[in-house]
């Protein structure tokens, strides 16, 4: 059964259990993977792309484990278009697959060695191989935007004749631009009465920009990672896209945006990749703010200088002195202790403040305390 498309909903297959553990350096152990699973179930993930399970028997125990955990997202495996991918999947236990098959002419001579109409006949067969297994069915174009326009057109036609239920385009080596995914998006959407779902890597920084531009223009599901991780740059990130989505285009989704610092915490700890802190949404900086120019006016109107409230994703705005504060935010943290400073005692202040920032020193509270306590005698 094709899933119904809503004009206004985004679906979300959040795939950091597959293309995120394919990072160089990532090795998520089983209570990891249930652990995650069921932190993006709470999240409100649509759907959880939990592995590949012809990786080995190891593996697709590990995705049986997150299977039985009793996840009301959809469950996903990646598969090639043969059958014992497809075998191997339904052992897994999960409720779908993604076929993923390269119709570009650089994957169909040096990685296949296929012929393209022979390529396009396996993907075929494999759905039909799929869907009497019961499992849902997404067929992904694997290097979608260096694969000629006509020749997607043709494929998304073949496969959902086939009985492919959604169509995926793959962004792989993250060579896409927004005015590419809109021009190849609208076209597949204008060709099969099928959800469109596209896969964006961040290789020139564009992954998500690319997956906000194919949602306006008629992809429906978008497959992200949290914290963005992925092979090589990494993948489009669950956080920003739904914020950039939510936020800027009044789209709809299914997440609980207020938990979505907790769970790319939760990813981080287990992959052992650290959020920088100046990541969108979830870094340590986000909603941190030192500029005297903007202290000052953000005590007077906070959205001077954050695009959204804080606490839509579950965080609040910080204050801090350092090297290009001024005098209001010294006055704001201070008063809470000290009561109103003068201008000669400012200015001392933050001079000593400066001199520590500049010098690269911890300026926490008590040091902040101490210094004002010291100009004041």
């Amino acid at each position: 059964m094709v899933d119904e498309v809503d004009a206004n909903h985004v679906r979300i297959y959040d795939t950091t259990l597959r293309d995120g553990a394919q990072m160089p350096g990532v090795a998520f152990s089983r209570q990891q993977q249930v652990d995650i699973a069921a932190a993006l179930d709470e999240l409100g993930v649509d759907e959880i792309e939990i592995g590949f399970a012809a990786s080995g028997p190891q593996h697709r125990a590990d995705m049986a484990a997150v299977v039985g955990s009793g996840l009301r997202a959809r469950t996903l495996s990646l598969a090639r278009p043969l059958r014992p991918d497809l075998d191997a999947a339904e052992e897994a236990g999960v409720d779908g697959v993604i076929i993923f098959t390269a119709l570009s002419d650089i994957h169909l001579r040096h990685k296949l060695r296929m012929e393209y109409q022979q390529a396009l006949d396996q993907a075929c067969e494999a759905v039909e191989h799929a869907l009497g297994k019961g499992l849902f069915v997404q067929v992904s174009l694997e290097d979608g935007t260096r694969t000629p326009l006509d020749r997607l057109e043709a494929s998304a036609k073949s496969l959902v004749e086939a009985g492919a239920q959604r169509i995926g385009l793959a962004d792989t080596v993250g060579v896409g631009t927004p005015e590419l995914m809109v021009w190849i998006v609208g076209t597949l959407t204008r060709t099969v009465d099928v959800p469109i779902s596209v896969h964006c890597h961040d290789d020139f920084g564009l992954a998500t920009a690319n997956t906000v531009a194919a949602v306006l223009h008629g992809a429906s599901v978008i497959s992200t990672t949290t914290t963005g991780i992925g092979e090589r740059s990494g993948n489009a990130s669950t956080e920003q896209c739904a914020l950039a989505l939510t936020v800027l285009h009044g789209r709809t989704t299914s997440l609980r945006l207020d938990r979505i610092a907790e769970v790319c915490r939760l990813v981080a700890e287990s992959s052992g990749i650290a959020i920088r802190a100046n990541s969108p949404v979830v870094g340590a900086n986000t909603f941190l703010h030192e500029s005297g120019i903007h202290v000052a006016a953000m005590l007077r109107e906070p959205s001077c200088y954050e695009p959204y409230d804080p606490a839509l994703v579950g965080a609040r705005r910080a204050y801090v002195l350092g090297k290009t504060s001024g005098r209001a935010a010294l006055l704001h943290l201070a008063g809470r202790d000290h009561g109103d400073l003068d201008d000669e005692t400012c200015r001392r202040v933050l001079d000593e403040i400066k001199g520590h920032a500049e010098r690269r020193d911890t300026i926490d509270s008590e040091l902040v305390s101490r210094i004002i306590e010291r100009n004041l005698r």
